[in-house]
């Protein structure tokens, strides 16, 4: 059993000329939920295709459960569950055919878990797919996935369109996934509270580049954002490096900066400020920071000493 379910090596994509990929690499560990994050355009999609043999890489390599994704087997596609955006079932196949359809050619089928799926989703057999809302469509792909009782569930922005309710449902499913002993998730959203609330490790992609690759509580360790007050008007440098962004009005300066540690307290303090507050940061917050065009140099500082 491979321990990196996934493996990205050095990865680069052209797309008529236009680099979407430039040299992305990381793992994922077995039991692991990776955010892979990033604004549209940055690539996310584009990995999970080539990831599951749905396009060539232009260079660099990839593998899944052990095996080179240009080389995908029967075998090793039926132990993946995939869920993409927009949801694309057989929009005129009643519910109950297209399950049958699903189970015939599914390697295995959990059914006992399936049925509980079902269950869960009060979801009408009778009706056609076209025929259900898009929550429901959701709902359908996703028992569909995970009733191969998948090593690794592959979700590309599947709560896209979904209400709260409908996107809560599906979390505590995925999060019910992760806990069977063995699985790993893959899970790429724009809702970053979603992602916050079920990732422990997160990947952030910025032009084509992967910035960010460590847990999130490391993340959140290693940037830190301050409301600092001087006695007078705020000195317009700190001589602090590493900063990602810096505003100032007056006598207030509010500033984001990475790898924050004692030596860099100590140099803020040569300034004596009256106070300083650490503001808190939501994933959301850490991801529009760490995104600023002028910021992604700053912000592959954090990716260099992220955590193994």
């Amino acid at each position: 059993m491979n321990d990196n379910p996934i493996v990205v090596e050095n990865l680069v994509k052209y797309y008529e000329g236009r680099c979407v990929l430039d040299g992305v690499s990381f793992v994922v560990p077995r039991g692991c939920i990776f955010g892979l994050l990033g604004r549209n355009g940055s690539g996310k999609t584009t990995i999970i295709r080539i990831l599951l043999g749905l396009e060539p890489p232009t260079r660099g390599r990839t593998q899944v459960l052990g095996q080179d994704s240009t080389r995908l087997s029967a075998q090793t596609h039926g132990r993946v569950g995939y869920v993409a955006e927009g949801h694309h079932l057989i929009q005129s196949y009643k519910v109950r055919r297209l399950i049958s359809l699903c189970q015939g050619l599914s390697l295995r089928w959990n059914e006992e878990f399936f049925g509980h799926l079902m269950e869960t989703f009060r979801l009408p057999l009778d009706r056609k797919v076209k025929e259900l809302s898009t929550g429901m469509r959701a709902q359908l792909n996703l028992a569909l996935a995970m009733a191969i009782d998948p090593e690794l569930l592959v979700l590309d922005d599947p709560t896209l369109g979904l209400d709260t309710i409908a996107r809560r449902q599906f979390l505590e499913l995925a999060i019910d996934v992760i806990q069977r002993q063995g699985r790993t998730i893959l899970f790429s959203s724009h809702i970053l509270s979603d992602v916050e609330r079920i990732a422990d490790r997160i990947g952030v992609l910025v032009a084509g580049k992967l910035v960010v690759d460590c847990t999130l509580d490391e993340l959140k360790s290693r940037i830190k954002k301050l409301r600092v007050i001087f006695p007078e008007a705020a000195p317009p440098d700190l001589y602090l490096t590493e900063i990602v962004n810096q505003r100032q009005q007056g006598r207030e300066m509010v500033l984001t900066v990475a790898n924050w540690n004692p030596q860099k307290q100590a140099i803020l303090e040569t300034f004596r400020p009256e106070s300083c507050t650490e503001m808190p940061m939501s994933l959301e917050d850490i991801f529009i920071e760490c995104t600023r065009p002028a910021t992604a140099a700053v912000t592959e500082d954090v990716a260099r000493a992220s955590c193994p």
